[in-house]
């Protein structure tokens, strides 16, 4: 069964032993790799619409896979998992307030869950932000090609009980693209990266020509431009000392 680069970083972030929950699965095909692959035992695949859990049942069927019906379950975020009844959330293709709001509406019942395995479309620093605040460490990030985008996986573990200010707020640059980037797939994240240090050069062209020009905005926008480009060296200067310069890891 072929899948997308996305749902495949999913997968990945997957350890072998590792049971896991699939919020909002669609079609359920990280869950039926996991068990095709032997990396799970236990799986729980939840989904809001009865007609994409209908699918993903369809699709264990023509696979062969047979798991309990009670692993199939409807419900709205973490409603339909008991808590601490898995190792791992996985929940993506969600922008990344909708993420939080699932995580944040039960913050004692998030925390029974030893990994988050979490795939937002937007917003990606708001919810590093919101992880950050709630006692969780990003232990990985992946970078993975979907069409013309590229989307980001956060993997996150617990690690303190204690609430934390974060060190900068919630719009700053550092949680969109973290130090922890620099293990990233150097090609991705040079994408992204190129197409925003563009971005922030025309905003700093167009600001300019402002009858009262913005001075300060405009050495905000090109400190955050600073930012990326010495983010993507050091991230080329990792990958090159660690695997070799034409290496793809993630």
């Amino acid at each position: 069964m072929r899948i997308s680069k996305r749902l495949e970083a999913l997968y990945e972030a997957v350890n072998p032993g590792e049971s896991v929950a699939d919020i909002g699965t669609d079609h359920g095909y990280v869950p039926i790799l996991l068990l095709q692959n032997g990396i799970s035992e236990k799986v729980i695949l939840s989904d809001i619409s009865t007609g994409s859990l209908a699918k993903a049942e369809e699709n264990f069927r023509q696979m062969g896979i047979e798991i309990p019906e009670t692993c199939f379950r409807i419900g709205d975020g973490l409603s339909s998992i008991e808590p601490g009844e898995v190792d791992a959330l996985i929940i993506g293709g969600l922008g990344g307030r909708t993420i939080r709001q699932i995580l944040a509406d039960d913050p004692e019942k998030t925390a029974t869950y030893r990994k988050l395995i979490l795939q937002p479309r937007n917003n990606s620093g708001e919810l590093r932000y919101y992880l950050y605040q709630q006692g969780y460490d990003i232990r990985r990030e992946i970078l993975a090609p979907e069409g013309k985008f590229v989307c980001e996986v956060i993997v996150a573990v617990k690690t303190t009980e204690e609430k934390r200010t974060p060190p900068y707020d919630a719009q700053d640059i550092r949680w969109k693209y973290p130090e922890s980037m620099i293990s990233c797939n150097p090609e991705l994240l040079g994408q992204r990266i190129g197409w925003l240090s563009g971005r922030l050069l025309e905003q700093v062209e167009s600001l300019r020509k402002s009858k009262d020009v913005p001075q300060e905005r405009i050495r905000k926008l090109l400190e955050q431009r600073d930012y990326i480009l010495e983010l993507e060296k050091r991230n080329k200067k990792y990958h090159e000392e660690h695997y070799g310069e034409k290496t793809q890891c993630n």
